[in-house]
């Protein structure tokens, strides 16, 4: 096969991809896929001339990462879809040919990704329609109660189970991907701090990672840790807030406030470290701006003791609840081979059996050298989702202990150089949700002419579709705040 392997956070230069014609291109693609591997992006190269396109495949086995061009100057915008043998492709060949008029050719279901109503140059979309005695079809949103990001969620019932939930999203329009390509360096890093606002950590590590890679720069070992560091923090505050939502979905109102009681120890850490409960104004370019002295490190060691200490007994609370766990169990399944059809990431695909980690499979930074621990269930389910939040809390908390006590010397900035010229990188992240990649590619003049963002909804959007069938849409609260989306993420 006609590829380019590389690994995480690798640099390549654009002349090393083989850009196949289409069917071997296809073909190519195809045969990845085939043998267990996982598209991360579909996207040109060049953002201003889609002709040339590559495909993103991660091979989890051997942490290594494919790339695998496709030229199509040579005529039409179009190639057999892939969706109707592999799900997993199905809104990477959407975005495709929505942004760059790419016509997937039997895809079968071609539909909006961030245009709400039309596909391919303007046609009219319809939602999927169920017909038939009894049936009834329930449409929430976009816009809905409360401070929540606006998404539609249009239900196709029979009584109160559901049998279909289709998800349209797009409704903010904030055309992150092409400011990257317009901002100057020093406002890269504010807009990569502002993908999604409850990942600032992980959005911003993902930038950081490329551009470092671009540049040639390498990071100290104290500065990796205290990024990796940060990371897991982000993962503890946002878990809890997760456990806190789900909690208060059921109604049980002493878990809820004593998870967000902890929440706010957990970002109260990180704004000790660099001034934001965020993690904003920690990151730049070569290491971090804060260091770790000895006061910082006893109130984060402080702070993270309380944590674990009271939520090893919320938790002994909540999962021994007769209520809790009929609410939570056999509640929003998603099999293990679903899951891996339609490729989950991150906790959504490890609560239904899947070993999906970029922190393991494809290392980086600090995780290189103290390796985190792979944890799944495989029921799939409400209480599969959010079970395993506190035991990567666990985990996490395990892993910042031993990183603060073993913290190394040395400095936290490094010397930075020009990006490379007519180059490319491919930076993936663990974030909270699951795995973030920026893959990024600059032109002869060494400026960005391609910036892409896969944030872990994009995958995990369809997951909660698949849960919510056959399920009363009374839990679909319930459900949906055990997936626990963002709709920042995929409104790019």
């Amino acid at each position: 096969m006609k590829l380019l392997e590389v690994q995480n956070n690798q640099l390549f230069s654009i002349d090393a991809i083989h850009f196949l014609e289409k069917d071997e291109f296809r073909n190519t693609v195809s045969e990845l896929i085939q043998n267990g591997n996982r598209m991360i992006a579909l996207t040109p190269v060049d953002k201003s001339d889609p002709r040339k396109i590559i495909a993103v495949i991660a091979d989890s086995s051997s942490s290594m990462i494919s790339v695998v061009g496709g030229d199509f100057s040579n005529g039409k915008l179009e190639f057999e879809s892939w969706a109707n043998e592999f799900p997993q492709t199905h809104y990477f060949e959407c975005e495709l040919s929505e942004n760059y008029n790419y016509v997937p050719v039997n895809h079968p279901w071609l539909r909006p990704v961030r245009k709400q109503n039309v596909i391919l140059e303007n046609k009219p979309y319809q939602f999927f329609k169920l017909e038939g005695e009894e049936v009834h079809e329930v449409a929430v949103g976009p816009i809905h109660a409360g401070v929540i990001e606006p998404g539609h969620f249009r239900f196709q019932c029979h009584g109160e189970l559901v049998y279909n939930l289709e998800i349209n999203l797009g409704y903010q329009h904030r055309g992150v991907e092409k400011l990257f390509l317009q901002a100057n360096p020093n406002q890269r890093i504010i807009l990569s701090e502002s993908i999604a606002g409850d990942t600032t950590i992980g959005n911003t590590f993902a930038h950081c990672s490329a551009i470092e890679s671009l540049s040639h720069t390498q990071l100290g070992l104290r500065a990796e840790i205290i990024r990796t560091i940060t990371a897991e923090i982000e993962r503890i505050a946002m878990h809890l807030s997760g456990l806190g939502g789900l909690a208060n979905d059921i109604g049980f109102a002493l878990p809820a406030s004593s998870y967000g009681r902890l929440r706010t120890l957990a970002i109260n850490s990180l704004a000790s470290i660099c001034g934001s409960r965020f993690g904003r104004g920690l990151f730049i370019y070569g290491g971090v701006r804060f260091d770790l002295n000895d006061e910082i490190k006893n109130i984060v060691i402080n702070n993270l003791k309380i944590i674990q200490n009271d939520v090893q007994q919320i938790n002994e609370y909540l999962f021994s609840s007769v209520g809790a766990l009929s609410r939570f169990e056999e509640t929003g399944i998603v099999r293990k081979d679903l899951a891996q059809s339609v490729g989950l990431v991150g906790l959504a695909a490890r609560s239904s059996g899947l070993e999906e980690d970029a922190r393991i499979h494809f290392p980086y930074s600090a995780y290189r050298y103290n390796p985190i621990s792979m944890i799944t269930l495989s029921t799939g389910d409400v209480f599969a989702r959010a079970r395993l939040r506190a035991m990567e809390i666990e985990e996490a908390l395990r892993f910042i202990f031993d990183q603060v006590e073993n913290l190394p010397q040395g400095e936290i900035k490094s010397e930075v150089r020009n990006v490379a010229a007519n180059s490319g990188v491919i930076s993936i992240i663990e974030g909270w949700r699951g795995e973030i990649a920026h893959i990024v590619f600059t032109d002869q003049n060494r400026n960005l002419m391609n910036y892409k963002i896969k944030d872990p909804s994009f995958n995990n959007w369809y997951g909660l579709s698949l849960a919510l069938r056959e399920t009363a849409i009374s839990d679909f609260p319930l459900c949906n705040k055990s997936f626990d989306l963002s709709y920042a993420g995929h409104d790019l």
